[in-house]
Parts: structure tokens; sequence; C-alpha cells
């Protein structure tokens, strides 16, 4: 079954539309395992205090949510006296992965990347709504295997992400739900960010 397509045949015109989207939205935040976001906040906030770096691995409109959480953290969760989030969103540098893509093959952009720069103690995040991107999985298994903690965000029935993640944030739906699952990414970065911030003693204002 296919639940974009089953709403939009439910639908009568857009704004029933939006409204069963919305109401769908709102199934897949309630029904979403908010223990484990609680403990991924945990382990980048250990991260953050032991100077230890938060990368992050996403394609498409999941590379633009690893991009948008990197700011939130940088830019929008510094605090002077405080310490600050190291993050990095591997899918920012066109040079480099256009180069490992034409050199090594676009599975290897990010494990070739994280060979470079992972440290020990380092994290690493991927957010794929299929699961089974190889280049994500292909990270998270180079992580895993040299001892570095892994967080996953992932749709549809989870993919791989359950053989290569310590965490798993799993927002269970249909496979054409590419919107609804990039829509909670986004907003799952929004509270993490927010509430790190909070805690830092910054609030969300200038």
């Amino acid at each position: 079954m296919h639940k974009m397509a089953e709403l939009f045949s439910q639908a009568g015109d857009f704004p029933h539309y939006a409204q069963l989207y919305r109401e769908r939205l709102t199934e897949l935040l309630d029904a979403l395992d908010w223990k484990a976001v609680g403990r991924a906040v945990e382990i980048i906030e250990a991260a953050r205090d032991s100077g230890n770096a938060l990368y992050i691995m996403g394609n498409g409109g999941s590379a633009a949510t690893a991009a948008h959480f990197v700011n939130d953290l940088v830019a929008g969760a510094y605090c002077d006296g405080a310490p600050p989030f190291r993050a990095f969103s591997l899918s920012d540098n066109v040079a480099t992965i256009t180069a490992l893509a034409n050199d090594s093959g676009y599975e290897h952009i990010f494990s070739h990347q994280l060979k470079v720069q992972l440290q020990p103690g380092d994290v690493v995040m991927a957010l794929s709504v299929s699961g089974n991107s190889p280049n994500i999985l292909h990270g998270l298994t180079y992580a895993r295997q040299h001892g570095n903690t892994t967080i996953g965000l992932c749709g549809f029935d989870g993919g791989g992400f359950a053989a290569c993640c310590d965490i798993v944030v799993h927002v269970a739906t249909t496979p054409d739900e590419y919107g609804p699952v990039e829509d909670v990414f986004s907003i799952v970065s929004h509270v993490m960010s927010g509430h790190m911030t909070m805690k830092q003693g910054k609030q969300l204002h200038h």
C-alpha cells in the first residue's frame, strides 16, 4: 500500500489533501521512539563535552537536513563559555564529493572522508529515507568497525540501518512517503538542536 497515493485518492481538493497530510505527519511523530532521540542527544552532548566531532551523512533532501542541523549546532547553539559543537556535514564539499565519486565511486564518498577525518570518540550520524543508500551504509559500517558510535534516522522499513547503527530512530512508513519522512527528520533535528541550545543557557532568539 502507498499511503500518499491513498491520501490523494481520498482528498476532494488541495485543502483536504493538506489536512490529511498533516494528520499523517502527526501520526508519525506520535509513533516515534523519542527515547531513542533522547539517547542520541546524550551521545552528541557527550562528544561535545569531550571535544569530539559529529559527522553527518545524507543524500538529497537528507543532505539538506544534515547541513541545516550542522548550522543549528555550530552557529545557533554556540554560547560563549560553553563547549562548542564540532559538527560537520559530509555532503557539503562539492569538490571533494565529485572527486571521490569520479575516482572511487559514489558509494565511497562518505567512507573515504571518514577514513581521513574520523578520530576515536567522534560520532557519525546518518539520515536516509530508505535506510539502504550504499554510500550511507558504507560510511556507517566503517565507523562501527573503528569503534565510533553511530546514530541513524531512517524511514520506510528501516533498510540496513538496524545492522549499522547503535541508535536507530525509525519513521516507519510506506515506500512513497518521502515527504513525511523528511519532514520528521527536520522536526527531530530542530527538537534536538533547540533542546541542546537552551540547555547551554542560550535562548532561541537574537
